[in-house]
């Protein structure tokens, strides 16, 4: 039993603290933010949380976004945005959309 849970360890544990970079972080990081979006897809998800699994840079960059995100949640205050405020900003959108 002792032998199994060190094979794991080095397996599951080691292997990450190894790993200092990820070949494929541009695209890991760009599906990171559609999934904390909650544009991803099924497959997105399922494709991303498997690679975290085996990519310790991966899985730290999603806790530390996902904490990130979450304490900014609990920091900002909604407050209703005042119509005249609202009008004037569609406005300008509509503005530049014409041009």
């Amino acid at each position: 039993m002792a032998k199994n849970l060190q094979n794991w360890i080095k397996k599951n544990l080691i292997s990450r603290y190894v790993m200092t970079d990820c070949p494929e972080e541009e695209r890991c990081l760009h599906v990171l933010e559609v999934i904390l979006d909650d544009e991803s897809t099924l497959d997105e998800e399922q494709e991303y949380f498997a690679h975290i699994e085996q990519c310790w840079t991966c899985y730290q960059n999603y806790n530390l976004e996902k904490a990130i995100r979450e304490l900014i949640k609990t920091k900002i205050e909604k407050k209703p945005v005042p119509d005249t405020l609202l009008k004037s900003i569609k406005l300008e959108i509509e503005k530049l959309t014409i041009e």
